[in-house]
Formats: C-alpha cells, sequence, structure tokens
C-alpha cells in the first residue's frame, strides 16, 4: 500500500477508535451510575486489583493522567473505604494506595453492571471475530503503551 493510503487508513483506524471508545464509555458510566462508579473508578479499582499497592504518581503515570485528577479519585473510592491511603514507609510524602476486600467487591459488581452493555456492543460477532478483535486491540493497545513518551 503506497504511504498516502497508508497514512488515511491510519487515520479512519485512530477515528474509528476514538468514536468506538467514546460510544462505549457513555454507555459503561451509564450502567455504573447506579453503583456509584464511573469508568475511571473502576479503571483504578482495576489498576490497583492487577499492580497491587502503588503510588499515587505510579497511578497516574499508568492512565497517562496527572496527580491531581487522580487524587481526586482516589479520594473518592478511600471515602467509600474501596482504597486505603498511607504515607509510604520510605517516603512520607508519598502516598501507598492499596485496594480493599470492598474495592475488590465493587469491580465484580462494576463488571456485572457493565456485561449487558458489552453483549449489546459485541453482539454482530461470532466467537472468532470477537477473539481477533480482542488479539488486535491488545496488540495496538501494547505498541501504544510501549511508545509513551
Amino acid at each position: 500500500m503506497d504511504p498516502q493510503k497508508r497514512a488515511e487508513l491510519q487515520g479512519r483506524a485512530m477515528r474509528e477508535l476514538s468514536i468506538a471508545h467514546q460510544l462505549a464509555e457513555t454507555r459503561l458510566n451509564r450502567a455504573l451510575r447506579p453503583l456509584g462508579l464511573t469508568m475511571t473508578h473502576t479503571a483504578v479499582l482495576l489498576h490497583l486489583a492487577n499492580a497491587g499497592p502503588c503510588s499515587v504518581g505510579d497511578i497516574a503515570a499508568a492512565m497517562e493522567v496527572n496527580q491531581p485528577a487522580v487524587s481526586k479519585t482516589l479520594k473518592t473510592l478511600a471515602e467509600r473505604g474501596a482504597v486505603t491511603m498511607a504515607a509510604a514507609a520510605d517516603d512520607a510524602r508519598r502516598r501507598e494506595v492499596a485496594l480493599t476486600p470492598l474495592g475488590g467487591d465493587l469491580i465484580g459488581q462494576a463488571m456485572q453492571a457493565m456485561h449487558p452493555d458489552a453483549t449489546v456492543a459485541f453482539a454482530g460477532l461470532d466467537d472468532a471475530r470477537l477473539l481477533h478483535l480482542v488479539e488486535l486491540l491488545a496488540e495496538v493497545r501494547a505498541t501504544l503503551d510501549g511508545a509513551r513518551g
């Protein structure tokens, strides 16, 4: 494929990803609302479940947002008892964040709340196409993750 056509195709792919992201996030936030959660809350909880205890800065870096935005989200989650925050043992200026059992329960509830929307989103894909989509998206995610700047 010539470079111009490739650039146009890449632009289309990025637009489709962006639109799909916006549509999915809107639906999922609506599904999470009865739990008092947003996709941002859920993403932080999932990060902690996968990474284990970490600092506010580590979460901000992983999510590519600024620390004040993460701090605001963590304050809400801490008030709900979903996370704990304490001064790090090696540096009292650094805050260590950990998932609580309630936070783990919230993840399960969030997954259940989002399931109907996932069913709608992927209804037109058979298992093989869905698996292929997951593999392609994982490849794109890994490439973007590796190219952080």
